[in-house]
């Protein structure tokens, strides 16, 4: 094709235009500025949650696990949509007609490949921090654990074929941009609507997965509830995948595509905000737990932790006592489970995800302050093996006594 040829088909309106209607090529309407507000407000959201999840981890509880890498690493490829969607705001621009574009002004967005890269990052970050809390000790026979896997493996395996599909789009390569070349091209729309019902259906599985384990949680409804608003968050990244299928769908019948590609990319945008806001989320409340604010908040409203009434986890008058007093009250049941479950403590929901495995508690202190190793007795390798302990156990025995049967003697109690 000749120069001068080139230069009348990249000036050629990019879509014939109805009948009626005038090409503005000059000043076409848009909206830029709410591409703008959108963009800008998601990328601060998922600032503020990567700056949240870091001062928990790195801060609060002292480490950095493989969901902060990935977290990271999700990060650097939501700024390149970030980039892209910025982009376009130059050029050709939001909500803009095709016939009011030349050939010339078609973006060939990065935003495809970056939104691939994203997505299964994020996700693969967000259910490797639930497996750490929910997750049992015996993992082979968790339903739970095999369908974080097989979300996990999914994400991963469809995230890098799409990045490889886009990128061969065409044969020859270059004609991905070049399009007046001689080219054999396959349907990118298909792509993009078999990437959104990716989305949707890992979005739903991932909202329904933790929702089974917490309501089967040996607590009360009010515990529960507030678990289940942490983990549920992730009905917003539903919806956002819902609505970006929609528009994929619009996107691929209809013939003005870059019209319909802003909502299509705020809808996208929103859903890997959504990603960042669902893993910071546990964080959230370990720092509001830290910072006192259910105590402030509970005293404000003149609840007094000191009441007359018993926690429902103290025994009643008729029940078994300790034999001293100010004994700890035994556990409840579910906090003596053999899984990783997240700790709730009694002023508030606190997610603490952190496996304190080289922390010696004090029944392994006593344990390994024992006398020299003996045959049947207990005692500390000089490999410093590691003592667990399941369960432990307060009973106390008491007697009925009369003031002259009495015997200073006998035994009070004894410790299991």
């Amino acid at each position: 094709m000749s120069p001068e040829m080139l230069a009348k088909l990249l000036a050629a309106p990019a879509l014939p235009p109805p009948k009626g209607v005038t090409p503005n090529f000059d000043n076409p309407p848009n909206q830029n500025n709410l591409a703008w507000f959108v963009t800008t407000i998601c990328m601060v959201v998922a600032t503020l949650c990567l700056l949240l999840r870091g001062y928990a981890r790195v801060w609060l509880e002292k480490k950095i696990g493989i969901e902060e890498i990935l977290m990271f690493l999700a990060y650097g490829a939501y700024w390149g949509t970030a980039y892209a969607g910025y982009s376009m705001i130059y050029t050709p621009g939001y909500f803009v007609h095709t016939w009011n574009l030349h050939n010339r002004d078609l973006l060939i967005l990065v935003y495809g490949c970056t939104y691939s890269a994203t997505l299964p990052l994020i996700k693969t970050a967000i259910l490797l921090d639930w497996c750490r809390v929910f997750a049992p000790l015996d993992r082979m026979k968790s339903a739970f654990w095999w369908g974080c896997a097989c979300v996990i493996t999914l994400q991963c395996l469809w995230g890098a074929l799409c990045v490889i599909l886009l990128n061969l789009q065409c044969r020859p390569h270059e004609a991905i941009w070049k399009f007046w070349l001689p080219s054999k091209c396959y349907s990118l729309p298909d792509v993009m609507l078999t990437s959104a019902t990716v989305q949707v259906v890992s979005d739903v599985t991932m909202f329904i997965l933790p929702q089974r384990i917490i309501w089967t949680l040996h607590m009360n409804w009010q515990k529960k509830l507030g678990v289940s608003i942490i983990f549920g968050v992730g009905i917003l990244a539903v919806v956002s995948a819902c609505f970006r299928l929609s528009h994929t769908i619009d996107f691929a019948r209809e013939a003005d595509g870059m019209y319909l590609i802003g909502p299509l990319l705020f809808w996208a945008c929103a859903e890997m905000t959504c990603g960042f806001f669902i893993l910071s989320m546990p964080c959230l409340s370990k720092i509001i737990i830290e910072s006192g604010l259910p105590r402030r908040v509970k005293t404000a409203f003149g609840y007094s932790g000191n009441s007359d009434s018993k926690p429902s986890n103290q025994p009643t008058e008729s029940g078994p006592r300790s034999g001293r007093a100010g004994s700890r009250p035994l556990k409840p049941s579910w906090m003596v489970t053999e899984t990783n479950w997240s700790r709730l403590d009694e002023e508030g929901i606190s997610l603490d995800t952190t496996q304190r495995e080289h922390e010696p508690s004090e029944s392994q202190t006593h344990l390994g302050a024992e006398t020299p190793s003996r045959k049947g007795t207990l005692s500390r390798s000089d490999s410093k093996a590691t003592v667990h302990i399941t369960q432990t156990f307060d009973v106390s025995v008491s007697e009925a006594r009369s003031g002259s049967d009495h015997d200073p003697h006998s035994p009070k109690g004894w410790m299991l």
